[in-house]
């Protein structure tokens, strides 16, 4: 014990020496040691990717770690001053990770579509490089005003009753030459001072990616749930799942996909086609748990009316497809944002004693390693179109065991396994159904 007691606070004292030569130990919030295995949290501010390299290009350089992994710091726990957002219910955050996939139109489209619903919704464009509100509703007013006795604050603009917000209404067509910090301020000012008054619903517009800005507005903002929209084609997919990853960190809850441009139906037949192929749709709400899951047509009203600053929604018929994919979207994003507030995910471990993982809910599970290594639904594992097991189960050693097991947001957890396999992921209702499975 002593012996193992010397061994660990010397490795304390060696890591902590090393976070200072690299000049990084001002942006460390935490760190553990783990039988060879650290785990740093870095502070999130403009030097996070900057220290984040160093330290994973430099920490091979002690002998005895053979694992790190570095995560984004929790936010000061202090009273943060929202604002005009006080008495905002819900923030939605509609993002894309990746440009031209339609991201704008499907968040101006479901914010009308909640409004249509019966509900309070003001729409906010967080891309201060790139404005679409402006252009995607016509409002007769383009230009922003104060109350008298609050010059700091600003009205909205109301279209057809929702509450619109966007840099492009206070920049005048002047283009917006910021930093990535200055931007996130900005961002922030106008949405804080922003006079939105009681609001069910703000759905977030947020620029596309996964850098710096779209951390810090997770950060800095009471995002309720996300909602991130892609295209079929496989780069598009990759972005997503980073997307996807970036709001778990940001302990974001995903409450659906929306795949845009699915298909188009043939006006003569009737048959819908797939000019980009099936697309990852399935694979997202297979591999993450993601329960809501959209396909959007490639329709032409979509540009028509965008380009003429009308949401398809306000102008299509109600009972046409475009209209009804909506208003279900709407019903549902806001149904799973109210239900992962109060949601209890099932406890997960591994017994080296009985060789089990447990699964604990109601009541408690259990299932064999192998079993569960068999079952992984990866692309690795598993055919992402066809859904053909890629391997053999008698390739998987009989005694494979998980070494290690870590929740993933709201939906699933990751194992690794000892076979060398790393990137198994089970959503918690799977978890359950093979527990419960002969």
């Amino acid at each position: 014990m002593l012996k193992f007691a010397r061994r660990f606070f010397g490795h304390k004292d060696e890591l902590a020496s090393f976070l200072s030569q690299i000049g990084i130990s001002n942006s460390v919030t935490k760190y553990s040691i783990d039988e060879g295995k650290v785990e740093v949290q870095l502070k999130l501010d403009e030097s996070y990717r900057k220290n984040r390299a160093a330290l994973l290009n430099h920490i091979k350089t002690l002998p005895w770690v053979n694992d790190c992994k570095v995560t984004i710091a929790p936010a000061e726990q202090k009273t943060k001053d929202y604002g005009n957002l006080k008495k905002v219910k819900n923030i939605i955050a509609v993002a894309s990770c990746k440009g031209g996939v339609g991201k704008s139109t499907v968040a101006v489209n479901l914010a009308f579509s909640i409004s249509l619903l019966g509900y309070r919704v003001g729409i906010f464009d967080a891309d201060i490089y790139g404005p679409s509100l402006p252009t995607l509703i016509n409002s007769p007013q383009t230009y922003l005003e104060s109350p008298k006795d609050d010059p700091k604050s600003i009205i909205p603009i109301v279209y057809n009753g929702v509450k619109c917000m966007s840099y492009g209404y206070a920049a005048a067509n002047k283009k917006a030459i910021y930093r990535g910090p200055i931007v996130s301020a900005l961002i922030q000012q106008l949405l804080f001072n922003t006079l939105w008054d009681e609001l069910d619903y703000l759905v977030l517009d947020t620029p596309p990616g996964t850098g710096d800005i779209q951390i810090t507005l997770c950060q800095e903002l009471p995002i309720s749930s996300a909602v991130i929209v892609t295209t079929p084609q496989k780069l598009s997919f990759v972005d997503v799942v980073k997307g996807i990853e970036m709001f778990d960190e940001l302990k974001v809850p995903t409450v659906a996909v929306v795949e845009n441009m699915s298909y188009f139906e043939c006006s003569n037949c009737k048959e819908k086609h797939r000019p980009f192929g099936l697309g990852y749709k399935d694979m997202l709400v297979k591999q993450f748990g993601i329960k809501n899951s959209f396909e959007l047509p490639m329709h032409s009203d979509y540009s028509k009316f965008g380009d003429l600053g009308a949401p398809v929604v306000l102008v299509h018929p109600p009972q046409s497809s475009l209209v009804e994919t909506f208003l279900e979207m709407g019903r549902k994003v806001m149904q799973e944002t109210e239900t992962v507030k109060n949601i209890k995910n099932p406890k997960v471990w591994y017994s080296p004693k009985d060789s089990l993982i447990y699964v604990e809910q109601d009541k408690e599970l259990t299932i064999s390693p192998y079993k569960l290594r068999t079952s992984c639904q990866c692309a690795a594992c598993v055919d992402e179109f066809s859904g053909v097991q890629l391997f053999k189960p008698e390739q998987i050693p009989e005694d494979v065991y998980p070494l290690k097991i870590e929740a993933k947001g709201n939906y699933a957890v990751a194992v690794t396994w000892s076979d060398g396999h790393r990137s198994s992921l089970y959503p918690y209702s799977n978890l359950i159904s093979i527990a419960k499975s002969p």
